[in-house]
């Protein structure tokens, strides 16, 4: 509305339209062109204005076609009070000016009879986007001479006739003691400011949040790296012990079968059918081994030597109990170490998750293959280990064995990891 000496010139619809949700106040703003912030700004503050230039009419209306005031007065209170809203447009690209600029309209506005009520909101928007964008010191500063600015323009407003009760941010005051022009624009400054700054402080918090995220994804990613590396190294030296072990049985074979082909033929050829044999298993051992390039230790095992494994579990103080069921049947060498690795790594991840807990090993022999599953019990102590990546490679191992891993909570408590193995195929003569 306008005031004219304490008279009601017309009255301000509300900006709101009412009931409108955010959602649809925005889209509303984007349809008028506020696809950014500073766009939307700009929207806002030309729908103030054109509110403003309505309400000139409105006067006319409500006082039988005649202005409260005089015309300059009623013209010059709406370029004033459209100048304050044109403060809010540029809020967001300069708000120094912007600010600096809404003060001086304010304290111009104190010099007519006649104002807008409105006339203030660019200050108090202004100083809140001050609060917000600038860093903290800056923002205090600016605020301060603001805020001093704005006494001493109202105290020297108030000296020569000014009136001060008709803008909104010295709130409704008549300026009669200069301290209390003091105190109310140290709050018009005040209040906005200190919300600004809460927003500013939880904005760099949830910023800074997100970069912890970050880096701490990226630091995942590069021990995830770190360990593929350790992994493929010791694949390496696997690959290059069972290629050692087959080869250097190839040689002696060859050997023999060099030594015995003149004088036994037969025994001649059944080195040579034991030589292609051996080199089709070594064969495959390489290719399954260079496939996985992930998973390993540095030592080649297998299922059948897990009695070690448990021995010096048992001699930490765990209880452990192995059983195995059906007809033992060879595992190809990948698939053979992937058992003994998952057996390692159960034995492990109990020592250390769970203390003091019973662990059970099952070995059950099917004609479709092997099924090994490491189970342990609730813990009786908390545990002491840390997250680690033996999982990820003993699972890559299992895959490209041919295999499946499942891993999660054993039914009536603690922790079970379970794999199903092929058996090796029986190569031909």
């Amino acid at each position: 509305m306008v005031v004219a000496d304490g008279d009601v010139l017309a009255a301000d619809p509300d900006p709101a339209g009412g009931g409108l949700s955010m959602t649809r106040w925005r889209r509303s703003l984007a349809r008028l062109g506020g696809h950014t912030p500073a766009g939307r700004d700009t929207v806002v503050a030309a729908v103030l204005a054109v509110l403003g230039l309505g309400r000139i009419p409105l006067a006319l209306l409500l006082n039988d076609g005649r202005l409260p005031s005089a015309g300059w007065v009623v013209a010059t209170a709406t370029v004033l009070s459209t100048l304050d809203f044109a403060a809010i447009a540029l809020r967001r690209r300069t708000p120094l000016p912007a600010l600096g600029g809404a003060v001086a309209v304010v304290l111009a506005a104190t010099a007519l009879p006649a104002a807008y009520w409105l006339t203030g909101i660019g200050v108090v928007v202004c100083a809140y986007t001050v609060a917000t964008l600038l860093p903290r010191g800056q923002a205090v500063v600016a605020l301060s001479v603001a805020a001093a600015a704005h006494a001493v323009g109202g105290i020297v407003s108030t000296a020569l006739g000014g009136h001060l009760h008709l803008v909104a941010t010295f709130w409704a005051y008549d300026g009669g003691a200069p301290a209390s022009v003091v105190l109310i624009s140290a709050g018009t400054f005040a209040l906005p400011g200190l919300v600004g700054l809460y927003v500013q402080t939880t904005r760099a918090y949830a910023a800074e949040l997100a970069a912890r995220v970050g880096r701490l994804e990226e630091e995942r990613e590069l021990r995830a790296e770190a360990a593929a590396a350790q992994e493929r190294a010791r694949i390496a030296r696997e690959l290059h012990d069972v290629a050692a072990h087959d080869l250097s049985a190839i040689v002696v074979q060859a050997g023999a079968a060099d030594r015995l082909v003149e004088r036994d033929p037969a025994q001649a050829r059944d080195a040579l059918r034991a030589i292609r044999t051996q080199g089709r298993r070594t064969l495959t051992a390489m290719r399954q081994l260079v496939g996985i390039m992930r998973a390993g230790d540095t030592d080649v095992a297998s299922l059948s030597t897990v009695d070690g494994l448990v021995t010096a579990s048992r001699d930490l103080g765990m209880t452990v109990t192995v059983e195995v069921t059906g007809t033992v049947a060879p595992l190809s060498p990948a698939a053979d170490i992937a058992a003994y690795r998952l057996v390692q790594e159960g034995l492990t991840n109990a020592r250390q998750h769970a203390p003091g807990a019973a662990v059970s090993i099952a070995v059950v022999y099917r004609a479709a293959g092997v099924s090994v599953t490491v189970r342990n019990g609730r813990a009786e102590a908390p545990g002491t280990g840390g997250g680690g990546h033996g999982l990820v490679g003993m699972r890559e191992r299992i895959r490209h064995c041919g295999g499946e891993l499942r891993v999660g909570p054993a039914d009536g408590g603690g922790w079970e990891i379970a794999a199903r193995l092929p058996l090796a195929r029986q190569e031909s003569a």
